[in-house]
């Protein structure tokens, strides 16, 4: 199942992925209750996911330096959040730029940010690493 896949027909994408899954336990109670679908779909669409994500990140950025260092996140993240305590006072009186760690959810984004080189050089590539597989094929409807 690709991405794009999933992007075209979502509902049929979840029962698949269901009936792989558990066919019993979790495609058969989705096929019988719309509802509960229809919440599947919504909570795992991509908007929502988006949304989530973001207002997330934006909280962690706009937490104080002591409530970082307090929290169980890895070491990494609290470093990381914590460095906008040394900018200058001036700066840190400025809220935040909106985060958005999640983007678009397209398909076919890639073309609109690679020149024709890079788009080559990837084909060439992806070839080259897949040769003698049936992986090509996954995306022969949407190159």
């Amino acid at each position: 199942m690709t991405y794009e896949e999933m992007k075209e027909n979502p509902e049929a994408s979840v029962l698949k992925l269901a009936s792989f899954i558990d066919e019993e336990k979790y495609a058969k109670p989705l096929r019988e209750d719309p509802e509960k679908l229809q919440n599947v779909l919504k909570y795992s669409s991509f908007k929502h996911m988006k949304m989530t994500v973001n207002k997330g990140m934006d909280d962690l950025f706009s937490m104080p330096a002591e409530e970082v260092l307090k929290s169980d996140l890895p070491e990494a993240m609290k470093k990381m959040l914590t460095a906008k305590s040394n900018l200058p006072k001036e700066v840190m009186k400025e809220k935040p730029p909106a985060f958005n760690f999640v983007r678009k959810g397209i398909t076919g984004d890639w073309k609109n940010y690679f020149n024709e080189d890079q788009s080559k050089r990837l084909e060439e590539k992806f070839a080259e690493r897949t040769k003698g597989t049936d992986i090509p094929n996954l995306w022969k409807n949407y190159m």
